[in-house]
Formats: C-alpha cells, structure tokens, sequence
C-alpha cells in the first residue's frame, strides 16, 4: 500500500507520452529511453493513431511523440487524426527520418512545436519533449532554414501572381488548381458557372497559358498549390 502511494506520487510528476510508430523496434527504443530518463511515462505505444482517441480516453497523455510517416497513410493525416481526437491542447512533438519543406511547413501551420529528426543524438530526445511540454519549441535547424526558404518563395511567387490576377480570379485559380470542377468552384465562390467560364477565360489570358493543366503545373512549380 506504501510503495504504491508513492509510486502514484511520483507518476503525478512525470509527463505522460503518447508513442506512434510503424515501426515495433522504435517503439521499444523510445520507451526504454524515456524510462531511464526518469521524468516520463509511456501511456502506450502503437502502430498508428488509429486508435488514438480510445487511449485519450483512458490514459490521458500530456504529449504525444509520434512519426507522421505512416505505410498506406497520405501526408500528414495522422497528424491530423491525432489533433482531431486529442483537440488542440495535446502537445505534438514529430519524430521522423526525414521531413521536406512542405511537409514542415504545414506541420508548423498545424500548431506543431517540435520535430526532431532520428539521425539526432538519442539525448536529445527527453530534452525536446522537456521544453515542448514546458511552452517552448524544438525544431530541427535545417527542416526550418528549408520550412522558410519555401515559405518565402510561396509568398513571393503568390504576390507575382496576384498581380495579375483580381482576388476572385485569384481564388478561383486556386480552386481550379487544386482540381475543383467548374460546377463546385462555383458553388464554393457562390457564382454561377457561366461566370467561372468568363473568369478562367480572363486569368488564362493574364497568365499566358491555355488549360486548367497548365494553371495547376503552374501552381504546383510556384508552390501555390
């Protein structure tokens, strides 16, 4: 009865994690480093998120320390279903092999306040999830040189473009980039579809080009899409 009242005292202490990776073997090495740090508990480990939401409701991590990285899973929609079962106060800390700048750049648009790379020292990894759990940040020096590097080139390539283009036109070429039908960009504009026709017929004229592929190649090579 003793021993178990002061093993609950110090687990009150201890930042609960949450562990997400495809991989059993980094899952195994993560909690055996967190448990010799001492100032941690894993709550879990699994494969995915899948099942995130469950283990939300029963252990109640503080932090979840996750690869975004996931076979058979698109993009960062793991992320995504992590921050949709847990809200936005759980704090996210990624742990990957390698993020690109866009990848980086949306995680940063996501709220996420930690990414550490697995080429890093193992050290490092109970002092990020310190100082992200604390308030503060811990991003890998070149994901956020390169995160910038194309936030930049997206803001100057939108502000050549936008100078051309009006802001309807602007929104509608987005639209049309992003594969979006002439029947639901009109919808999603609130205008009719003779409109988007006389739109695009205007924009492909701005913009020198004669197709809705050309506008979305376009949008892909200036990282607006």
């Amino acid at each position: 009865m003793f021993t178990e009242t002061i093993q609950n005292i110090l687990s009150v202490d201890r930042i609960k994690v949450l562990l997400i990776d495809p991989h059993p073997i980094v899952l195994f090495g993560l909690s055996s480093i967190l448990e010799v740090a001492n100032d941690f508990e894993v709550t879990e480990r699994l494969n995915s998120a899948d099942c995130a939401e469950d283990i939300l409701k029963l252990k109640k991590p503080d932090m979840v320390l996750m690869d975004p990285h996931v076979p058979g899973v698109a993009g960062l929609n793991q992320v995504k279903l992590v921050q949709a079962s847990f809200g936005n106060d759980i704090k996210i800390v990624i742990y990957t092999a390698a993020v690109n700048q866009t990848e980086t750049c949306d995680l940063i648009r996501m709220g996420i306040k930690g990414i550490l790379l697995k080429e890093m020292s193992i050290s490092l990894v109970p002092q990020c999830l310190k100082k992200v759990h604390a308030g503060g940040e811990w991003l890998d020096r070149r994901s956020m040189r390169m995160a910038f590097e194309q936030i930049l080139q997206r803001e100057s390539a939108h502000q050549i473009v936008s100078e051309h283009l009006s802001n309807r036109e602007m929104c509608l070429a987005a639209l049309i980039a992003k594969g979006y039908s002439s029947k639901s960009a009109a919808r999603e504009l609130q205008i009719t579809e003779g409109s988007v026709r006389v739109y695009l017929n205007r924009i492909y004229s701005k913009l020198h080009i004669s197709s809705r592929l050309q506008l979305a190649l376009l949008f892909k090579e200036k990282g607006l899409s």
